[in-house]
C-alpha cells in the first residue's frame, strides 16, 4: 500500500513541513536520547525515552514527504508502520522492533513496572541512535532544505 492510499483511507492528512518543524522533531529525539542515558533512571524509563525517540524518527520521513498521521487510535502504530513507505522495505525489521517496543511500553506507562529488562532497554537505544543516522541520511538525499539549518 502506498502513503496516497493510506491518505486516501483517511490515516494521514496531506500536512506540508518546514525546516524548523524538522529541526523541532529532531531536537526532542536528541533530548529523549540523551534522557535515555541519564544515570539512575529506571530502566522502564530508559526504555520509554528511547521509544520516544524511536516514535518520532518514524515521524520524521512521513512529515518530510507532507504527511501527518491523523490523531487517534492507532496513530502511534501508523507512524511506525509508516517507516517502510516513507523509507524503504528494508526498514521493516526496525518498524517491527519498535512496534514491539509500543507495546511494552504501553504495560509499562499503564499497567505495571519492571516490563523490560536492560538489555531491551540498550537494544531500542541503540535501534533509536542508528535509525536517527538513517533518517538524517534520507533527509540528506532527498530533503536537504529541510536540514538547512542543522548545518
Amino acid at each position: 500500500m502506498s502513503l496516497e492510499q493510506w491518505r486516501r483511507n483517511g490515516w494521514l492528512i496531506s500536512n506540508d513541513t518546514t525546516e524548523a518543524e524538522i529541526a523541532q522533531l529532531i531536537a526532542v529525539v536528541d533530548r529523549e536520547l540523551s534522557d535515555a542515558a541519564t544515570q539512575g533512571i529506571s530502566v522502564d524509563g530508559k526504555f520509554m525515552h528511547a521509544y520516544d525517540a524511536g516514535l518520532i524518527l518514524c515521524m520524521i520521513p512521513l512529515r518530510a514527504r507532507g504527511y501527518r498521521v491523523t490523531k487517534g487510535s492507532g496513530h502511534h502504530k501508523r507512524a511506525i508502520e509508516s517507516l517502510p513507505l516513507t523509507i524503504g522495505l528494508d526498514l521493516r525489521n526496525v518498524s517491527d522492533q519498535i512496534e514491539i517496543a509500543s507495546r511494552k511500553r504501553g504495560q509499562a506507562m499503564y499497567d505495571h513496572v519492571d516490563v523490560v529488562e536492560e538489555k531491551d532497554a540498550d537494544v531500542l537505544i541503540q535501534t533509536a541512535k542508528n535509525l536517527r543516522a538513517t533518517v538524517l541520511e534520507f533527509l540528506r538525499q532527498n530533503y536537504p532544505q529541510l536540514l538547512l539549518t542543522l548545518h
